[in-house]
């Protein structure tokens, strides 16, 4: 079932930090890990950036096709499921929870082969646990 998005904004180190993520409250955590393992952070170094760090509006919304690519394939949760998206100090980074089977780095190279303009880089961990989503849901006040 593709989930609804939740968005938030707040101050960071004296800069603005906005998030972004599926509907997902902390209690459904330990029903949704053991199916999601592993973490894949796709990092997008924005090319054009406000004096806070934020995307340029223009350059923003122009955008949408590469988010859409990145998002996509985890709106149902066979593939994965997105954890959070942030968007801080001239990057946005993609946080996904994934299925053992998900071919994390053939994803991330269909992905830059569609924008080779746009700086990504990527990596994938362990994370049974959901460290990191839980420590963004304690440090940000998430439901």
């Amino acid at each position: 079932m593709a989930r609804t998005w939740l968005n938030a904004n707040t101050m960071y180190e004296d800069f603005p930090i906005y998030f972004r993520r599926p509907d997902v409250r902390v209690a459904e955590f330990d029903a949704l890990q053991p199916a999601y393992p592993r973490l894949l952070v796709v990092t997008h170094m924005l090319a054009q950036v406000k004096s806070n760090g934020l995307p340029e509006s223009d350059y923003n919304d122009s955008l949408l096709p590469l988010d859409q690519m990145l998002t996509v394939p985890f709106r149902e949760s066979s593939n994965g499921l997105i954890a959070v998206i942030e968007t801080f100090a001239g990057k946005r980074t993609y946080y996904i929870y994934l299925t053992p089977s998900f071919d994390a780095d053939a994803f991330v190279d269909a992905v830059r082969r569609g924008f080779p303009h746009e700086t990504l880089e990527h990596e994938v961990e362990d994370d049974p646990e959901w460290r990191l989503f839980r420590g963004y849901a304690k440090d940000f006040q998430f439901p």
